[in-house]
Order: structure tokens, then sequence, then C-alpha cells
């Protein structure tokens, strides 16, 4: 968490390829968190959330989600057979409602308190089935960025969306090569993918104010013309000041600076919501048979997601799970009745 704070305050003023790599793949060291959500037919949840550490340093700081006292605990110490120790923390609530998850989101003062998640439920009953809906989401950081679709392939977005347990896996199978390639595939196309929108979130804010001023020689339209020159001189020079003089020159920067010092300081806001988020693993548990999901499948049948700062960047990042029941009694129920309307016609019939 120092290490990317350090860098955030480095952002201030500056736009980094090397900070946005980054961003995008390197992640503090400390306790990996895993939250699973075990969901009940009405509704209600049982929130686990577990802390696994390479030293005996576990507190309630350390989860990502909001987790209080009033949560029970139990701990754990596991020695592999090379001898390796890990120190695990495990935590449990009932909650009654997906709206009692989101209470505690609200009043969260944790780490990642600046991001909206919100927990959504839904139950839909019709006569012979019945359909649960979960979800997990986090609201994106920036409102004027690229779709990641437009930079990575499907097979890059499915890897990167793979749960950190599977994609270590895969890189130290049998295929290391090919998903090492791979990494490398998304880190380029992901750097690109960052770096474009966060021009695009600056140019937008950076035009709102200026139009806004009443100077009306510079608009968002205007700088937008300049998104590749921009794009091409970060690379050089990160700094934005060195950036808006050489794209605008000098005499239309200085005369606009206040208004792109007050876009550079909104637009550091909105980033460090993705830039300072700890990550986690998000399982679901659903109740009844799947029907639906964009989460990974692991081997016992729980649902899983990876959530980081750049899964939200430029989108809403939703991770939900659908499943279904079949209403047994109401097919009996329907049986019957019909039954007993053919037997009614047919006594009739023969009266």
């Amino acid at each position: 968490m120092v290490q990317k704070e350090a860098h955030a305050t480095g952002m201030k003023r500056k736009i980094s390829m090397s900070l946005i790599l980054l961003m995008a793949f390197i992640s503090c060291e400390g306790p990996d968190t895993t939250v699973t959500n075990i969901v009940g037919r009405n509704g209600s949840v049982v929130r686990k959330a577990e802390l696994r550490y390479t030293q005996n340093k576990l507190n309630l700081a350390d989860f990502t989600v909001p987790v209080d006292s009033s949560w029970s605990f139990r701990d754990s110490v596991v020695i592999s057979a090379e001898g390796d120790t890990t120190w695990l923390l495990f935590a449990e609530k009932f909650f009654g409602s997906a709206d009692a998850i989101n209470e505690a989101y609200l009043s969260d003062t944790g780490t990642n308190s600046s991001v909206t998640r919100t927990a959504i439920f839904k139950r839909k009953f019709k006569w012979f089935t019945t359909t649960w809906y979960f979800a997990e989401k986090c609201d994106k950081s920036l409102l004027h960025g690229y779709p990641l679709t437009d930079y990575l392939t499907e097979e890059e977005i499915t890897f990167r969306n793979l749960p950190k347990k599977k994609s270590d896996e895969l890189v130290m199978g049998p295929d290391s090569l090919k998903y090492r390639n791979l990494i490398d595939s998304v880190q380029l196309h992901t750097e690109q993918w960052m770096m474009r929108s966060l021009i695009s979130e600056f140019i937008e804010d950076a035009g709102a104010l200026c139009e806004s001023s009443g100077k009306d020689s510079l608009t968002a339209a205007i700088l937008r013309t300049h998104e590749n020159e921009l794009y091409q001189l970060v690379g050089e020079d990160g700094d934005l000041d060195v950036l808006c003089s050489a794209v605008l020159g000098d005499s239309i920067y200085a005369r606009f600076k206040p208004e792109l010092d007050s876009a550079a300081a909104i637009f550091n806001k909105k980033f460090d919501n993705s830039w300072l988020f700890e990550s986690y693993t998000m399982q679901i548990v659903m109740p009844s048979d799947l029907k639906e999901t964009n989460g990974y499948i692991m081997s016992d049948g729980t649902l899983a997601w990876p959530v980081t700062g750049n899964h939200f960047l430029t989108d809403d990042y939703i991770m939900y799970a659908k499943s279904h029941d079949i209403n047994y009694w109401a097919v009996i129920i329907t049986l019957l009745l019909f039954a007993l309307v053919v037997y009614s016609m047919w006594n009739l019939k023969r009266s």
C-alpha cells in the first residue's frame, strides 16, 4: 500500500507508462483476501472472508471488504510439505439481505471505501420455475474511457478475468510458455487501453472546465483533435505541463493553465479509485442449479472473479450468477388439475 501511495502522489502532475503497467500487473505485498457469498433462497447471505499471508501479521484492517467486530472469527496455520508456513484468518457473518451488505459498504472506512460497491439480489417466481439472481458491482472510475474490447482480444479478456488461483495454475502448468506469452500480450494491450482511457478522461474534464470558464477558444472537441499527439508524447515525457505546452503551444497553455491544473486534480482523484484499490477474489455460491454466470467455475463448483482496480476503470464491473429450480409441487398440482378436468369431461360425456 505504501508503494501505491508514493506512486499516486507522483501521478498528481504526471501520466507515466511505467505506472500504468505497475497498476495493471503488480500487486502490493500483503495478505490475499477471498470473499465468499453463500446465497440463500430467501435472499439472505452468509458472507465469509479469508485472509491468507506468509507472515503472522493479520488483523481486521487487512480485509479489503467491510469486516468489523460483529463478525465471528477463527484463525489457522498451514505448513506445506516444503516447510512453508501460511497464516489464515477467517471471518463470517449472516446478512439478512443484500441491502444489509450494502449498508456495510456505505459505512465502510477501509482501504477500498472510495469505490462504490453494491450487492444485488433478485428472486423471480414463475409457476413452474423459480430463478435467483445475485451480483456484486463496482462502479467505474472513469466516465470517458474506452471499452476494454477495443484493445484486448476475447482470449486476452478471458485470461484477464480468471481468478488468481487459476491463472497461477495455468502459468505454472505444462502450457506455461503459451500463457507467459499471453500475459505479455495482455500487458501490452492493457497498457494501450489504460493510457488511451486516461488521456480521454483528462481531455473531457479539461474541456468542460475551459468551456465553463467563458474562455471559449479551447473546448473538449478541440482537445480531442490532439489526442493522438498526447498519446505519442506521453511515452517521452509524462509531465502534464510539458505535454500540454508542447501540444497546445505556450500561449494557449498559459491562458488555460488554471483549468488544466484543475482538470488534472479531478482526473487524479478519479484515477486513485482504481490505482489505490486493494485487490481480492470474489466467490459466490448460488442456491439450486446454476443457469448463467460471467464468473469462472472452480473445481468445487464455486464461482470466482478477480476484483482489481483495472476491472472497473472504464466500465462498471458486475460479477453475477443466476440459478433456477423446477417447482415440482406446481407440476404435481397442474397434473392433478389436468387429470381432474379430463375425468370430469369424460364423466360428463358418459352421463
